[in-house]
């Protein structure tokens, strides 16, 4: 078999697709015109206002569909992109060109890019992967005023294995039902929509293959390994066998993962682990639920915070993080306060400019030099615990100090509720141990939180001196390094000396070989994607 039939790219989403191949190549789209003439601004203002309405409409009636069929998740997608195409700063920018003379089309184009640059710009995978839905809410406006038509991929009529140099949500949505076997991606990451709408479809895909999908647009049959992250182009027989054979142990496995999915897993001494869900919105809670979560190990704030142009207030957090808690009963939430940097802007936040982001000012950091930022999500968090079993951590906790000054205007925040006559509960306080210097003062922390949670990317990333999101460093991109364990279980250590649990919330909860090794050291809770959670369950009850 030669070299070039196989594509290797990223494991998006798990499962076997063996099929007939169907390229869905677009061209990009083009502007009618590029100006127009000064008696007719008032009139095409009208037409890129009266486009987004077309589109808002679209996109409402493909979130309630999605919704009313069981598609939460998917529907949370197109709600985010209702959001962007009304977001007042993309109408004044389009507008404030269609006033300087260019088209309506041009302007929406040009202006959607600029902010897709945005995303694309951040060191944050989640973020940056957003730059492709800001360039398809872009294009779908830019299209209705230009009166065009879908590109295609509705003419799907047989299933097949899509393969595409990227797919926005509105492609996805639009592929006939039963028709997708699988998707292969040349562009793309585990936190493209593509990649989320796959998991949610139950489809195996492969993205970031990069060029090399260009030598396979003519293939007849494409053969896809979703879990091991590669496809292979018009394969022989005997590669075929193989791919039908591990279809089969996939299917067996399924199977046998029901039984795990919900209730609670010990060890075979008797050991209680919890197994909880990652969650960076209020529409991946039922999906964490379905697939047997024991809660939110790390409800992921900043999600609330970066798709806008203004600051979230107090009521819109405390809408968020309530409609969570409530989904999850009592089961325990765990939401993580906003952990931004330089390397994400914050509407209303004067940023600085830093060389390096990753180790600047981001985390409790920002939070404790911002209260303007920090009082609102901790009035909101306090609020929402009267609904359920609510639990805060802080992010980028180095010391002691630092958690004693948030734990003070955690304090202030009690106060001025209590004062003003408002509804809230006490909540659990944890910190993230994802610096070698918290892990090293672990001993000095624990006896003033009820948790630690261990964030092993960034743990591994300043432990081992090693970007996360450098390819050519990806061996050192383990937790399992002795320099990482040893800190994991000093962390563990600590913890037991003062009574309380740790939990993992990093990637290495979700890896089956690491599993018995954070065990072995101490860990008690493990959080992870939601996919992953009957299988770690079942890892668990075999220890």
């Amino acid at each position: 078999m030669k070299d070039y039939v196989r594509l290797t790219g990223v494991a998006a989403s798990e499962g076997i697709a063996i099929g007939p191949a169907f390229a869905y190549v677009p061209g990009d789209l083009k502007p009618e015109r590029e100006n127009i003439s000064e008696d007719v601004v008032g009139e095409e203002l009208e037409s890129f206002r009266n486009a987004v309405k077309a589109v808002v409409r679209k996109l409402s009636e493909t979130a309630d569909g999605l919704r009313e069929s069981g598609g939460e998740g998917e529907a949370g997608i197109f709600d985010a992109h209702v959001e962007m195409a009304e977001d007042p700063e993309l109408h004044s920018g389009v507008e404030e060109r269609v006033r300087d003379l260019q088209s309506p089309e041009a302007a929406v184009i040009s202006v959607g890019e600029e902010f897709a640059e945005m995303f694309a710009a951040t060191e944050d995978e989640y973020l940056s992967a957003r730059a492709e839905d800001v360039r398809d809410v872009a294009y779908q406006i830019a299209a209705e005023i230009m009166g065009g038509e879908d590109a295609g991929i509705e003419m799907l009529d047989k299933p097949s294995v899509v393969l595409a140099r990227n797919l926005a949500p509105s492609d996805t949505v639009n592929i006939p039902k039963g028709m997708a076997l699988g998707f292969v991606i040349a562009e793309g990451s585990r936190t493209s929509h593509v990649s989320i709408m796959a998991r949610s479809m139950g489809l195996p895909a492969v993205v970031g293959v990069g060029r090399a999908l260009e030598e396979a647009l003519a293939a007849e049959v494409v053969a896809l390994d979703g879990a091991e992250g590669y496809a292979v182009v018009d394969p022989d027989p005997a590669t075929i066998s193989s791919f039908e054979e591990k279809q089969k142990n996939i299917a067996a496995e399924a199977a046998l993962l029901k039984e795990y999915k919900h209730g609670q897993v010990r060890t075979r001494e008797g050991r209680r682990i919890e197994v909880v869900a990652n969650i960076g919105s209020a529409q991946e809670a039922e999906g964490a639920l379905e697939r047997g979560a024991e809660g939110v190990g790390l409800f992921r704030t900043e999600f609330l915070f970066m798709e806008r142009p203004e600051l979230p207030t107090e009521e819109e957090q405390y809408e968020a993080y309530r409609k969570v808690v409530k989904s999850f009963g009592e089961k325990p939430v765990i939401i993580r306060t906003l952990d931004v940097g330089g390397d994400k802007d914050l509407p209303g936040v004067d940023q600085p400019e830093e060389e390096n982001p990753f180790l600047g000012w981001r985390g409790i950091r920002m939070s404790l030099d911002t209260p303007e930022l920090f009082k609102p999500q901790l009035r909101a968090i306090l609020r929402a615990a009267t609904h359920g079993n609510l639990k805060i951590m802080f992010p980028m906790v180095v010391d002691a100090d630092e958690l004693r000054a948030a734990k003070k205007v955690l304090e202030e925040c009690r106060r001025e509720l209590e004062n003003e006559g408002s509804r809230f509960n006490e909540v659990e306080i944890g910190v993230m141990v994802e610096t070698p210097a918290a892990a090293i003062c672990a001993a000095d922390i624990a006896p003033e939180v009820s948790f630690f949670s261990i964030g092993t990317n960034d743990l591994i990333q300043y432990t081992l001196a090693a970007d996360r999101g450098n390819e050519r460093l990806r061996r050192l991109q383990s937790a399992d390094h002795p320099a990482v364990l040893s800190l994991i279980g000093r962390t563990c250590e600590a913890a037991r000396e003062a009574g309380i649990w740790v939990g993992v919330c990093g990637e290495a909860a979700g890896e089956p070989a690491m599993v018995p090794k954070l065990i072995e050291l101490g860990v008690t809770e493990l959080s992870m994607s939601a996919p992953a959670i009957p299988r770690v369950k079942k890892i668990i009850s075999g220890l």
